[in-house]
């Protein structure tokens, strides 16, 4: 996948109060399952109106968390992810700060450099989650399979949104991106210039409830 030059940071960030300009809801709180949340505040500039940025959150954890979302108010404990029940699965990463919420669930804060930042972070955001105005996001990543995305299409939420790599029948919050077809998922971890690429053209139809 393509790179940002430094040229195209610098048109970027100019064209940035265009992109703001043209958004209607600018207080959104984005609910994800991986960094998706932290491109989308930067690409348009606006505050983050949620903890869900910087990390992510394995698909039996996001699911989890998504049907018993009371989990979010109870204090997190901070390890390493040396100590993840998935950690078999993430070898091939480096050590990072792991919160732990209700349940086991699990949230990896791979983008932060100690624990007291992640909990820091984490802990001021969680109040701003607006459940009236949300967007609840899921991607077909870290062993998604089409039963989590059956689960994730069951849950009650009105704005939701499932980034996969193929349809799949019967589920409507299912967004298909054709950039990935034919993949298994939609790549294990996405750099942020990569998230520009494939995902700018989604960032209005997502942050108006329109995917």
């Amino acid at each position: 996948m393509k790179l940002l030059t430094a040229l195209e940071r610098l048109v970027y960030r100019a064209v940035l109060p265009l992109r703001r300009r043209s958004l209607r809801n600018r207080s959104v709180s984005i609910i994800s399952n991986d960094c998706f949340s932290s491109f989308m505040y930067r690409f348009y500039g606006i505050p983050f109106n949620s903890p869900f940025a910087g990390l992510f959150i394995m698909p039996d954890d996001y699911i989890a968390l998504l049907r018993e979302p009371s989990v979010l108010d109870a204090p997190i404990r901070m390890t390493t992810a040396a100590d993840s029940r998935w950690r078999d699965r993430l070898a091939d990463l480096p050590d990072y700060p792991l919160g732990i919420l209700p349940g086991g669930i699990e949230i990896h804060f791979l983008h932060y450099a100690t624990a007291d930042e992640a909990r820091s972070k984490w802990t001021r955001r969680v109040p701003r989650i607006d459940w009236n105005n949300c967007i609840v996001k899921f991607s077909q990543n870290n062993g998604c399979t089409d039963e989590h995305l059956r689960s994730f299409d069951a849950l009650p939420y009105p704005n939701k949104v499932a980034f996969t790599t193929h349809p799949v029948p019967g589920l409507k919050s299912v967004f298909p991106l054709s950039e990935f077809s034919g993949e298994a998922q939609l790549g294990k971890y996405w750099k942020i210039a990569d998230l520009h690429y494939n995902f700018a053209r989604h960032a209005d139809s997502i942050l108006d409830g329109k995917a």
